[in-house]
């Protein structure tokens, strides 16, 4: 099988934004896995601050092809397949990021939500992050806080972290688990884990809900495939006023013409020095070409976010946000 290092040039093609491939917390512990992610597609993870704001989608934000991302059923599913990586107090967490394009460049900003899937807008500790920038790839030194104290998920020691860089189309990164290994883990039930909502909150929640209904809805009656994943990125598309399928086709088109038109020009620069210099071409253009579909991807990403954020979560979507296919069923039942 290719190791990670021989497969990253075919990943950064894959995606003209930066996407994390994995963590590796404690040694001999499981490496984490990014949230959602579709590594073998051109999937993205946007982590925008006013699309969390206005409640559109949850902390970690949405992917490209799958929409808002449900962190605590990601995060269920990545404990019951052992794709968590162990922590410790002042521990080190090492990110492997493709860059892709122009988009998926650093710096990268990182943070820890103790509570795994609580902070929503705000809340979170910011993680100590040492950044070195590879061939295709951003290598992040991650260092936990010292008083780190992680206290979510059914496990009850888990924590979400979020990294993310600050493109203008994005921001684009994503999120991951980790399971902290020197505390007592929570006792986690329906019974002790407290909510913060007043009364003010849930109305204004449920007017919100109620003016985003329809576009959820239509969002529902989109999806031809029928399936929750067509259904969250349609409803995020219509709350948002954009097309995150189109613009992962875009980007990724893109990508793979940029670095065909620039391995054809440096065929024919002969071979010897010649070729090495193709090589150099092919890579260079690919990139370019990846910032280019990104461009595109983002500039419609970009309007979406400018049009008007709404929120889509709230009661009806479940009190840690569900994707808005859900949110939809959720009204109507």
């Amino acid at each position: 099988m290719p190791s990670l290092i021989h497969l990253l040039p075919l990943i950064a093609l894959a995606h003209a934004q930066g996407v994390i491939l994995s963590a590796q917390g404690t040694t001999g512990s499981p490496a984490s896995l990014p949230f959602q992610i579709l590594l073998n597609q051109a999937d993205a993870n946007v982590i925008n601050q006013t699309e969390i704001a206005a409640n559109v989608v949850n902390e970690c934000g949405r992917t490209l092809l799958s929409g808002n991302i449900d962190i605590g059923e990601n995060t269920e599913t990545q404990l019951a397949n052992k794709t968590v990586t162990s922590v410790t107090k002042g521990g080190n967490v090492a990110v492997t990021i493709a860059q892709g394009g122009a988009n998926g460049a650093g710096p990268y900003t990182c943070d820890v939500d103790q509570t795994s899937n609580a902070n929503g807008a705000s809340g979170q500790v910011n993680v100590t992050t040492k950044e070195t920038d590879g061939t295709g790839s951003i290598q992040l030194a991650l260092t936990m806080p010292s008083d780190l104290a992680c206290v979510g998920a059914s496990a009850g020691n888990i924590c979400t972290v979020r990294c993310f860089n600050t493109a203008a189309d994005g921001p684009f990164g994503g999120c991951f688990a980790v399971q902290q290994t020197d505390i007592t883990p929570a006792a986690n039930t329906p019974d002790n884990i407290a909510t913060a909502q007043t009364l003010a909150g849930i109305n204004e929640q449920v007017a919100e809900n109620q003016k985003d209904l329809p576009a959820a809805i239509t969002g529902n009656q989109e999806a031809t495939s029928g399936t929750e994943q067509e259904q969250g990125v349609l409803a995020v598309d219509n709350l948002l006023n954009i097309d995150s399928t189109a613009s992962a086709k875009v980007a990724i088109a893109a990508a793979s013409t940029g670095a065909s038109a620039a391995a054809s020009t440096g065929k024919a620069k002969g071979a010897g020095a010649g070729a090495k210099g193709a090589g150099a071409g092919a890579a260079k253009a690919g990139t370019a070409g990846a910032a280019k579909g990104a461009g595109a991807a983002g500039a419609a990403k970009g309007a979406g976010t400018a049009a008007t954020a709404k929120g889509a979560k709230g009661a009806a979507a479940a009190a840690q946000g569900a994707k808005g296919g859900k949110a939809a069923r959720a009204f109507i039942s």
